[in-house]
């Protein structure tokens, strides 16, 4: 049997979550006072860039970081429970399946963005103005539309233009339709299980 390190997790003051056995912790707790240091930072917060990945005595075997980072990659599984965005940082995952593996216990993925108006008590407020502007464009997507048909019956402009407005429209208006529905199912997760949490403690 194989000697494994336990990972250990915390999380930073911009919802990053870093692990304490990776071996570029040192690096990671430091202040970062300039854009190329914070740069770097980005780039090496994955088990890509530690050492018990290349050693493979982690807690996750490093056939499965790789199966992990993939889906993260390519498939879009890991996604912010709050907005739907994509989750860009890897220990984020490793985090939630460490506690769920280990514990049983299913923590939601939060992206830094969503994490930061949590800790500045602004998530709902930051949600309702995110929400609206999604709903703008796709309104804008609606009156692009009609323009675009308005110039071609006016001009007599042959039909197949419309074609090629159409598709980026309708593509425009389902991403702003999807991802405002996103934030309304985040918000009543919110509601859900962060209000209720408060209130029970009390």
């Amino acid at each position: 049997m194989r000697d494994i390190v336990e990972p250990e997790f915390e999380i930073d003051e911009k919802g990053r979550v870093l692990c304490k056995t990776h071996s570029n912790f040192d690096f990671f707790s430091q202040p970062k006072v300039n854009r190329y240091q914070q740069r770097e930072l980005e780039k090496q917060l994955t088990c890509e860039t530690c050492s018990h990945y290349f050693n493979d005595d982690c807690y996750f075997p490093r056939s499965e970081i790789n199966l992990i980072e993939y889906d993260r990659k390519k498939s879009n599984a890991f996604k912010c429970k709050l907005c739907g965005n994509k989750i860009d940082r890897m220990l984020t995952v490793i985090h939630k399946l460490y506690y769920k593996d280990k514990y049983n216990i299913e923590l939601p993925l939060i992206c830094c963005t969503c994490y930061e108006t949590l800790k500045d008590g602004k998530f709902l407020e930051s949600s309702k103005w995110r929400s609206n502007m999604f709903l703008y464009n796709a309104l804008y997507a609606i009156y692009s539309l009609i323009s675009v048909i308005f110039f071609i019956l006016v001009y007599q402009v042959r039909i197949y233009y419309l074609l090629i407005f159409l598709i980026p429209i309708i593509y425009l208006f389902y991403q702003n339709i999807k991802k405002r529905r996103e934030i309304k199912e985040g918000m009543q997760y919110y509601e859900k299980y962060f209000i209720d949490s408060k209130n029970n403690s009390l």
